[in-house]
């Protein structure tokens, strides 16, 4: 909201097709709604900020004795990805099971 400049317009959605509904009960209404006003450009450069304050492997180094060394996303997607996993439901029983190797 600090951000937030009255009278800025972040986007022009279209033409509304859908047909008029009768609102809800007064007392189920709000009648103020805060929201920020900031241009589209705004908006895309504060979200690409603060997906900076994300942790990514792609952009960081694993600091040595962390616990995340344990754990490494991107192999897990990729052997997830394999066919003869990829295509096993987590409930399915394991007898008749045919083995990778087969």
């Amino acid at each position: 909201m600090d951000r937030s400049v009255s009278g800025r317009v972040g986007a022009t959605p279209p033409q509304n097709d859908v047909p008029h509904q009768p609102l809800p009960d007064d007392a189920l209404l709000r009648d103020t709604l805060e929201f920020p006003e900031i241009s589209e450009n705004e908006l895309v450069r504060y979200f690409s900020q603060i997906s900076q304050l994300n942790f990514s492997i792609d952009h960081n180094f694993y600091p040595l004795g962390s616990c995340t060394m344990k754990y490494n996303p991107k192999i897990n997607d990729e052997v997830a990805s394999i066919p003869a996993f990829a295509d096993i439901h987590p409930l399915q029983p394991t007898h008749g099971f045919r083995a990778l190797s087969d």
